[in-house]
């Protein structure tokens, strides 16, 4: 937090604060900022004990303050990214806490607020006793310690009921971040031991990298066995080391596809040894990038393909089977495991696409918990004459969670606690005659629950009644990062713990604040936990299609269809006929036989049909059907009359092109008048609802106004006058040029086989047929414009505030 009263380090040294700086290189540091300059002061200054230097030597007066209230070590940073919340000023805190903890400095100034004797010298902190901290030290980001496995599995909360189990831990697993079973019960796990640099990467800007630091810095393929039966693998094979990036892997035929940049490859063991000795490129050209955002899998489908995650980084792709090539875009995809097909899916996922027992599929980005992708993008290359508004539905906009662990300031978005902001691998679990989804949360630390509405259109969720201010899993471990959940071949839950001290990509964190980190902190631990109603290790199991265990079913499945025997079909069509079996049961073993004997689809999709609302379009369309229920079809194309602009952009035809000179200048007369938050909702239906919404009213094109509510005024100005100066992806503006020669500008709401659909200011959106579109390109600016000046009075501005702010 920081306190209202306000400094400022000038982006040009002048003569004085070149004088300033230089006494503070000499003998002490100043105990007081530059006079000319305005940016708050971090709050604990108010208590006295502040002193300024320059410690990373980067000609900006940093912050050390050290009081009875607390400490804290705080880096002025000069260029600002508002998408991360990098404000300018002393925002970078390398440590902050209460007087007396661990990582605290010694006192330069008591209750009284005297000085303590406390002096630098040279950059190091001495206290009056002689105890030396060094500059080093002060640069250094301290965290809590890691802890045993041992420890950190008694730090897990669970629910009343369920118990926790260690399977595997380090040294057998480190960096777990996938995991699958094959037929045999052996644990194969993905371990991506380049993160997050892989040798020789770098942050696109070129200030923060790595080389080669670590023999363990390297993405690897382990194969654990438990030898002895009790449940905890006691035995590991490297099966394959040298990846990069490495995110998941899918069992076929005694092999393994692999996902590791830039290529998705088959693997063998021929000779049984556990080594990979036999290597197929399958698809090649995935995008390289921050390893959180690459391609990932594998999910096979009931349909028998394999389905798999954009990552977010998208790629043009070349098929080695096919030499066809294929751009990604902003899609997911799916490839068939025999034919080397590769088709486009609806998207685009994060990491982990997974499907439910009837096909219907989720996916999510880090700061949605799932969507739901309800329309499939095949029926819509049968149907061009349709035009969809949405592919995918998020299943609940809520986003607060409740972590156990203590709170540790985020190195971007500071300000997000208890916020989802790392959400990935939704997995749809059944539990019982609950419909549920498990989704990871690994910056809080915790699994996250909620309750599937399968009765709905698109899905829908919500917290599950058990969990309304707690989680179903979070660990009071800070270190504890959990990637991937997922039922195993026992019916219990398994969960992988990446156990890391950083868990965010430097191409995120501020350089200053990424040197002071170990960011490879953990590289050598990682565990796997059991969790389940029962304290019983898992023992003997077997694939079997009968078995109301998901994995058992599923291997069992795959293990068929790679086989081609058709003359299991028989069993199948007879066990799909069971009635004393499950729906979900039912159709899966009618899904095998149909693949198995390649006929036609009518059973099948008359099955598929009758368990409707649990079975939906995905699966028919899967299934070679275009029928779809008239409910469902109807949340595909919700009637809609003609669109129509919420509001009127503000027309702006002259301003000023020195965009800080005005900022400063509303800064100076707006921010000292009183609001008026009535006459502020007027202002902001003249000039801000065409392009957000507040209060339930508006266009939704940038930010909702509510989430900059609690951000300082300055900064609030300057995105209302300086609007490009700081522009996340999401909202810059993407430009099309049609062969007619005609522009289109906005914000890319869907894509699908046949249009490009673009949202305009004031809401209205525009599909563009693919076939009129001569180019498209992002921009580097945004939809907002220049010159709000022109429309805004300096009262008008304090008004606006006033109503954002909730004054």
């Amino acid at each position: 937090m920081r306190a209202a009263f306000a400094v400022c380090v000038p982006m040009r040294l002048t003569p004085l604060f070149l004088c300033l700086l230089a006494a503070a290189h000499a003998e002490d540091a100043l105990r007081a900022p530059p006079p000319e300059v305005t940016a708050p002061l971090p709050e604990l200054a108010r208590h006295g004990g502040a002193r300024f230097l320059d410690l990373n030597e980067d000609g900006h007066l940093d912050a050390v303050v050290s009081n009875p209230q607390g400490y804290g070590v705080f880096l002025y940073n000069a260029v600002e990214r508002k998408n991360v919340q990098w404000e300018a000023g002393w925002t970078q805190v390398l440590r902050e806490g209460r007087a007396g903890d661990a990582n605290s400095l010694p006192l330069l100034a008591d209750a009284a607020g005297r000085d303590t004797g406390a002096r630098f010298e040279k950059g190091d902190l001495v206290a009056a006793d002689g105890a030396r901290v060094t500059r080093a030290e002060l640069l250094r980001v301290p965290g809590p310690p890691p802890l045993t496995p041992q420890e950190s599995l008694a730090a897990l909360v669970l629910k009343p009921g369920w118990q926790a189990r260690l399977v595997a831990h380090e040294p057998l697993v480190r960096d777990p971040v996938f995991f699958d079973w094959d037929a045999r019960g052996r644990l194969w796990v993905v371990e991506m031991g380049d993160y997050p640099f892989a040798p020789g990467e770098k942050t696109k800007d070129g200030q923060v990298g790595q080389g080669r630091v670590s023999a363990l810095q390297t993405g690897r393929v382990k194969i654990l066995t438990d030898t002895d039966g009790d449940g905890v693998f006691d035995k590991a094979v490297v099966f394959l080391d040298g990846l990069k990036h490495p995110t998941s892997l899918g069992f076929w035929k005694g092999g393994v596809f692999i996902a590791h940049i830039p290529d998705i490859f088959y693997a063998e063991d021929t000779d049984g040894d556990g080594v990979c000795d036999l290597r197929e490129t399958w698809f090649s050209g995935f995008t390289d990038g921050n390893p959180q955002h690459l391609v990932n899998g594998f999910c096979l489908g009931l349909d028998g393909w394999f389905y798999c995650a954009n990552g977010d980084s998208g790629g043009h792709i070349t098929c080695a089977k096919s030499g066809r090539q294929v751009a990604l875009g902003t899609n997911d995809f799916r490839f068939h495991p025999v034919t080397g097909a590769f088709e486009l899916e609806a998207g685009r996922t994060q990491f982990g696409r997974w499907r439910d027992e009837y096909q219907n599929w989720f996916g999510n980005n880090n700061s949605t918990w799932a969507w739901h992708y309800h329309l499939p993008l095949r029926w819509l290359e049968r149907h061009p004459e349709r035009q969809a508004r949405a592919l995918r539905a998020v299943t609940n906009e809520a986003k607060t969670v409740h972590p156990a662990s203590p709170p540790l300031r985020r190195f971007n978005w500071a300000s997000a606690t208890n916020t989802l902001t790392s959400g990935c691998s939704p997995m749809p679990w059944r539990d019982g005659a609950e419909h549920l989804l498990l989704v990871c949360e690994p910056a809080n630390n915790l699994v996250h629950r909620q309750v599937l509405d399968m009765t709905r259109f698109p899905v829908t969720g919500a917290r599950h009644r058990d969990d309304p201010d707690s989680e179903f899993l979070a660990s009071r471990d800070n270190w504890f990062r959990p990637c991937l959940m997922r039922e195993g071949p026992d019916g219990a839950l398994y969960v992988a713990d990446m156990y890391r001290l950083v868990l965010e990509h430097p191409e995120w964190i501020p350089a200053e604040l990424a040197k002071g980190l170990d960011l490879r902190a953990g590289e050598d631990r990682g565990r796997i936990y059991r969790i389940s109603r029962d304290a019983a290790p898992a023992r003997g199991f077997a694939p079997a299609m009968d078995s109301d265990i998901r994995w058992q079913r599923d291997t069992a499945q795959r293990l068929l269809l790679e086989s081609g025997d058709v003359k299991a079909v028989p069993e199948l069509k007879k066990l799909a006929q069971s009635q004393d079996k499950p729906a979900h049961t039912r159709l899966q073993a009618l899904w095998t036989a149909h693949l198995l004997e390649q006929g036609g689809a009518e059973p099948l999709l008359a099955a598929l049909k009758a368990a409707h609302p649990l079975a939906r379009g995905s699966a028919i369309v899967a299934a070679g059907g275009d029928e779809i229920h008239p409910d469902e079809l109807a949340s595909w194309f919700p009637a809609q009359g003609r669109a129509k602009a919420v509001a009127e952009a503000p027309k702006i035809q002259h301003f000023n092109a020195d965009r800080q000179k005005v900022v400063t200048r509303y800064l100076k007369e707006a921010a000292p008048l009183q609001g008026d938050a009535a006459r502020g909702m007027l202002v902001y239906q003249k000039a801000c609802m065409a392009c957000h919404q507040m209060r339930g009213q508006g266009a939704e094109l940038g930010p909702d106004l509510a989430t900059v509510a609690g951000k300082p005024v300055e900064q609030i100005l300057e995105a209302v006058f300086d609007p490009n100066r700081a522009v996340e992806l999401r909202n810059a503006a993407t430009q099309i040029t049609k062969k007619d020669g005609s522009l289109v500008l906005g914000l890319i709401a869907l894509e699908t086989p046949h249009a490009v659909t673009l949202r305009l200011p004031g809401g209205v959106e525009l599909p563009v047929p693919r076939a009129e579109i001569q180019e498209m390109k992002t921009l580097q600016t945004s939809l907002m414009p220049d010159g709000l000046e022109a429309v805004l009075s300096a009262q008008d501005t304090a008004d606006l505030l006033a109503v954002i702010q909730g004054k």
